[in-house]
């Protein structure tokens, strides 16, 4: 049926959302399509999968500075009236180099910047804080307490975590943090293929000379430029002249090779509007519907927009024919196309700009005097009054997932050395459309929580995570300063877990069981024997001076459990107790690389890592909700989640056990 038969359809003016309807009915089922995509060209595509790091960013502890790995306790009380002395090994650790000496009481080790510490070392001096007394003997004039000048493994990027999620725009932020995970290529949306049309006898091309009653052709760069923006790949069509015979030819050739063609002008019933005239004598979508879909809708500026459908041997292909003044052009370009082609990109349907977002700072920053400082924040929507509120992020100048987590930057004047909570600040958005998170969540991190997010994230929700640890956490949202407060945290007062701690203004959701347990290698023949009871086991056979531990940070709820379970050999400690790695991973990759022998962890990433695991407590993994946030529609979102069976079944899959229920 052509478009001839359809004469009574055009400028049958309609409300915007049955044009909406009766187009996208027309068009059927719309499916973005994949392509893998090497590193070099990925900038500017959307991701079509979430993307989960393989290996722990750094994968290795490494040194912050030149200096010399030691451990932290030998330079206790060292000063320049009382130098402390070390025996110097002769091994000089460069980067990318594996290190053979193991640092024990009493000796250092030379390391350069971004070498791999030493099995032992718990801490790095900066060679300005020591002297060489002799070619074997070190004079060390200021201590270091543990973890001084180290990057521990997982410490930026935890192997599972999941970096980036499915949709993603890709900017040089988001390709470096893929680049630092090590991928080379990836599966993206295809970019939807738009053929852009201007039509008329007065349009004359930009750089021309402009003959009388004629008018430069405007809306083909607009329309073409921001269907870029949009990630599609543009064909600049050119303009056609007011004949049928060339509209006809140029329009089936942009319908052959195009997902979307574009024409403006010739919209209206005028004698010389050709376009909606061509396209009224193509085939339509289906037999029994022709063409010209809508034409006519009920907008100001817009109302003679014209949507249509052609059918080709492999698929369906939008037409739309949009008013010739560039103001209606580009209105009627925003309501109609640009979400079909954020569909077709796999982009969110809907976006928005913003140049600048005023914020309240959420806890007070301190500056160096006399730099111009950047202060990297994320957004975080107040329980009241109109301003976010900005948290500064805090991971170490190297950390590449602190830049790609980041909404925006706090330039500090080079004479400010101070900003007060609460004080107001200029937050320039790292992107173009920057908005506070719909829900954030900050606390312990965990792999499971990832699927939850995972799926809010699917269901259209901006999510943000911050891993402070449960202690972090409960600061937090006693401060009412995030929605959700994950934690895992054991009284042993009362033999539970998180109800005792959880601050009067807020709820206790219940979350999952998660087991922990000892981490080891599986050829490691000091723990092939038979173990019994992990906590008897610790206490009989990890002090010895062969043995390495690696702990877990302070203020996490799994350094509350190995404190507890070390509490019987108090005051000694295991060697390694200092050594604090940032995650879950950051322990499983450490024993894995043999620079320590055993640590604690959930039974998950033991798996994840291939090492050997002895379960020592099924501990509760809850969720702390502020009572003033607690009807906010994300945190509804997040609560109906737990119980998702999606949800639900992925947990369960991973090793976890859901709970139900509300604790007060």
């Amino acid at each position: 049926m052509t478009g001839g038969h359809n004469q009574s359809q055009f400028l049958q003016v309609i409300d915007p959302e049955l044009a909406h309807s009766r187009w996208r009915a027309a068009l059927g089922p719309v499916s973005p399509r994949t392509e893998i995509v090497e590193l070099a060209n990925l900038r500017g595509r959307v991701l079509a999968r979430s993307v989960a790091a393989p290996g722990d960013v750094p994968g290795f502890d490494r040194s912050n500075v030149d200096g010399y790995a030691v451990c932290a306790r030998d330079t206790y009380g060292a000063s320049e009236g009382q130098p402390v002395r070390l025996r110097l090994a002769g091994e000089v650790i460069a980067t990318g180099v594996a290190p053979q000496t193991e640092v024990v009481p009493g000796l250092a080790v030379t390391i350069a910047t971004g070498g791999m510490v030493p099995r032992g070392a718990d801490a790095v001096l900066m060679l300005e804080d020591c002297d060489l007394e002799t070619r074997d003997t070190l004079i060390v004039r200021r201590p270091a307490v543990p973890g001084a000048m180290i990057s521990f493994a997982g410490s930026d990027i935890t192997r599972g975590e999941v970096v980036l999620r499915r949709g993603s725009l890709l900017s040089s932020r988001e390709t470096g943090v893929l680049a630092a995970i090590g991928l080379g290529q990836t599966l993206v949306y295809r970019r939807p293929r738009v053929g852009v049309l201007s039509t008329g006898d007065e349009l004359v091309a930009p750089g021309k000379p402009l003959p009388l009653a004629h008018v430069h052709d405007c809306n083909q760069t607009v329309l073409a430029d921001a269907c870029e923006e949009l990630g599609c790949e543009v064909v600049r069509l050119g303009i056609a002249p007011d004949r049928d015979a060339a509209l006809a030819n140029t329009l089936q050739a942009a319908i052959a090779s195009c997902d979307l063609v574009l024409l403006s002008g010739g919209t209206s019933k005028g004698a010389g509007d050709r376009s909606y005239r061509a396209v009224a004598e193509l085939p339509g979508p289906t037999a029994d519907i022709g063409p010209i879909i809508v034409h006519g809708v009920a907008l100001k500026p817009g109302k003679p927009v014209c949507l249509a459908a052609t059918r080709t041997a492999e698929r369906i292909v939008p037409i739309v024919v949009l008013p010739g003044f560039p103001t209606s052009a580009l209105f009627t370009f925003h309501e109609f196309c640009a979400p079909l082609l954020r569909q077709l990109g796999g982009r969110p349907r809907k976006n928005s700009a913003q140049t600048s977002i005023s914020a309240d700072l959420a806890a007070g920053v301190s500056s160096v005097r006399g730099r111009r400082q950047y202060m990297l924040v994320q957004l975080m929507q107040p329980t009241s009054g109109e301003r976010p509120v900005a948290q500064a992020i805090s991971k170490g100048s190297g950390s590449i997932s602190a830049f790609c987590r980041a909404d925006g930057f706090v330039a500090v004047p080079q004479q400010q050395e101070r900003i007060e909570a609460s004080e107001a600040v200029e937050v320039v958005p790292m992107g173009a459309a920057t908005h506070p998170a719909d829900l954030v969540i900050a606390g312990s991190h965990c792999t499971g929580l990832e699927l939850i997010a995972e799926y809010l994230h699917a269901q259209g929700l901006r999510i943000q995570l911050v891993a402070l640890g449960s202690q972090g956490g409960l600061r937090n949202a006693a401060s009412e300063l995030c929605d959700v407060a994950p934690i895992h945290l054991y009284d042993r007062q009362t033999c539970t877990y998180n109800r005792t701690f959880v601050p009067d203004n807020c709820r206790l959701i219940r979350g999952y069981q998660r087991m922990q347990g000892l981490l080891f290698r599986r050829d490691d023949p000091r723990f092939s024997a038979p173990m019994g009871e992990p906590t008897g086991w610790v206490t009989d056979n990890l002090l010895a001076d062969d043995v390495v531990m690696v702990n877990r940070n302070r203020g996490s709820g799994t350094r509350v459990l190995v404190d507890e379970l070390l509490a019987p050999l108090a005051p000694k400690r295991p060697r390694g107790y200092h050594h604090e790695a940032r995650s879950h991973s950051g322990v499983a990759t450490c024993v894995a690389q043999g620079r320590a022998d055993w640590g604690i962890a959930i039974a998950t990433v033991a798996e994840q890592a291939g090492l050997g695991f002895v379960p020592i407590r099924s501990e509760s993994y809850d969720f702390v909700i502020p009572q003033a946030r607690f009807s906010r529609a994300a945190v509804q979102q997040f609560l109906q989640a737990l119980t998702a069976p999606e949800v639900v079944e992925g947990l369960t899959q991973a090793g976890f056990t859901p709970d139900k229920g509300v604790l007060s």
